[in-house]
């Protein structure tokens, strides 16, 4: 990365500091629009208070997110670029449905013995990296 780029990124981030406010892009349309930083921490819900419908939506997303940057529905690519397997997120999502969910989707999700081949190879994940799991 430039210095210039490093520079113009540093910039942003103090006036957002300043402001309180934050450019936000939305996924779907691409237009940015400026948002209180106070907004989204009211918005924010902790993933351990989400219900069960809100548990299969955000596994849906991660499954669609797992697929885009790791080949593979229930492998997550890791911000060190490794991949693991499983997505322990997805894990504790899946753990929150009834087990009768938790079969409909992994039945719906589960990739064809050609996609396993060709989804890159996976390192069993180490929940306790930190020192502790945080899904326990």
């Amino acid at each position: 990365m430039t210095n210039q780029k490093k520079r113009r990124i540093m910039r942003g981030l103090e006036r957002a500091a300043r402001t309180g406010r934050i450019p936000l892009q939305d996924a779907h349309t691409g237009k940015v629009k400026m948002v209180s930083t106070k907004e989204l921490e009211r918005d924010y819900k902790d993933i351990f208070e989400y219900s069960e419908e809100e548990c299969r939506e955000s596994a849906v997303a991660r499954v669609t997110h797992n697929l885009r940057h790791a080949g593979h529905p229930f492998h997550h690519k890791t911000a060190d670029g490794t991949i693991v397997t499983p997505d322990p997120t997805l894990e504790y999502l899946l753990g929150r449905l009834s087990s009768e969910k938790q079969q409909q989707f992994r039945d719906l999700y589960t990739p064809t013995p050609e996609q396993e081949a060709q989804a890159p190879e996976a390192i069993p994940v180490n929940r306790t990296y930190y020192g502790f799991d945080m899904y326990k």
